[in-house]
């Protein structure tokens, strides 16, 4: 019972350790994958300030820009202005987001809806699972026709096939005309086939406002990216500040994203090693009671010529491996509560063999750190006293 209890903290910090980093771990390959999925050659504009430059922390993080620090000075102009800098329109589509309640025979669900043109499906390489996207001549007409994702299809139509059938956006009637394929998640959180795809035309007479919340670009190809996103800057140098817009890539995207989750990785590691920290604290408790408990085998040991290192090396590999089966639970437990996690919440914990390797080798620090004092204490025990001891 007492090495149970000696154990159970070394159990629960190596198990903190590891899951913890899995999920930081898991979090940033899910996020790499989802940009990724993208496309290599996709650039956005974005109407504020993103810091692309110098070492990321968790404050440059939290200052970076969101769409609420400035105002947003995008317009239809905007867009047509980067088409003829890049010398391509198909390439180039604007997205305005809106919120609202979509109602259909009673059922009334809360989505994003993305305002767009008919390039955006091009641009992020969607492709119609059933039905088909809306038209140019769609959008420029500005006709009330909507695609919808196929979580957001399955809230409101179930199992039926909703092409063809009428929707309410505030207030409207939307005819839906098709549904596009899977676009997974994010993180487990996001569901990208939750939303409603509008024309852009369509949105600016329901809500006014024509301020796109982002412009899309697909660049040439990768390796064109660079060129057109300086030809981009160039153009918006004319009309905005540096302050006003942002210009950035995969590449820019998925660099914060690597330092963002790296942070949090780190950030969740510190709080499970303070978890294998006042495990260790527990092991020299229970150490210096087993010391008290056991001083008079050691005065007999020492009597029949048991010298100092003997007597410190028993206790010291006794904490040794009382850590070291403690790390090994531990590490059953974390693969175990990562599989439990990823069932529940669809989110892929990375338990790798590193982190089980270094979590071991720190279960094993944290044994030979905590019982050196109860070792010594015992190895320097008076073999008098230590026999005549009650």
């Amino acid at each position: 019972m007492r090495s149970a209890l000696t154990m159970l903290g070394v159990i629960i910090g190596v198990s903190s350790v590891i899951l913890l980093v899995a999920l930081g771990s898991g979090a940033r390959a899910e996020i790499t994958q989802a940009l990724q999925g993208l496309g290599s050659n996709l650039i956005m504009v974005v109407p504020f300030k993103i810091n692309l430059t110098g070492a990321m922390t968790p404050e440059s993080l939290m200052q970076m820009g969101s769409p609420t620090t400035t105002a947003n000075k995008l317009t239809l102009k905007t867009v047509d202005e980067i088409a003829k800098a890049i010398g391509d329109p198909k390439r180039v589509s604007p997205i305005i987001q809106r919120q609202s309640y979509i109602i259909h025979r009673g059922r009334k669900k809360f989505m994003l809806i993305n305002a767009t043109t008919e390039k955006q499906f091009d641009v992020r390489k969607l492709k119609p699972q059933s039905g088909r996207f809306f038209s140019q001549a769609e959008v420029n007409s500005a006709k009330t026709v909507v695609v919808l994702g196929p979580s957001a299809a399955k809230s409101l139509f179930g199992d039926e096939d909703p092409v063809g059938r009428y929707i309410e956006i505030k207030g409207r009637r939307f005819k839906i005309v098709g549904i596009h394929k899977s676009m997974g998640t994010t993180m487990g959180m996001i569901d990208l086939d939750s939303f409603a795809w509008i024309p852009i035309t369509t949105c600016i007479r329901m809500y006014g406002k024509p301020n796109p919340d982002t412009i899309m670009v697909e660049a040439k190809s990768q390796e064109s990216v660079e060129k057109e996103v300086a030809e981009i800057k160039k153009t918006l140098s004319k009309e905005f500040s540096s302050d006003e817009v942002s210009v950035i890539t995969q590449k820019d995207i998925l660099s914060i994203a690597s330092d963002a989750t790296r942070i949090m990785t780190y950030l969740l590691g510190g709080l499970g090693g303070i978890s294998l920290l006042v495990g260790g604290i527990g092991i020299m408790n229970i150490m210096l009671v087993s010391v008290t408990e056991r001083t008079r085998e050691i005065g007999i040991r020492k009597a029949v010529g048991a010298k100092t290192r003997d007597i410190m090396l028993q206790f010291l590999i006794e904490s040794i491996i009382l850590s070291l089966i403690g790390g090994a639970i531990g590490v059953a437990l974390s693969s175990a509560g990562a599989s439990i996690y990823e069932a529940i919440f669809h989110i892929k914990a990375q338990v790798t063999i590193w982190i089980i390797l270094l979590a071991f080798v720190f279960s094993m620090m944290v044994g030979i750190f905590f019982g050196v004092y109860p070792a010594r204490k015992a190895s320097l025990l008076d073999p008098i006293e230590a026999l005549r001891y009650e």
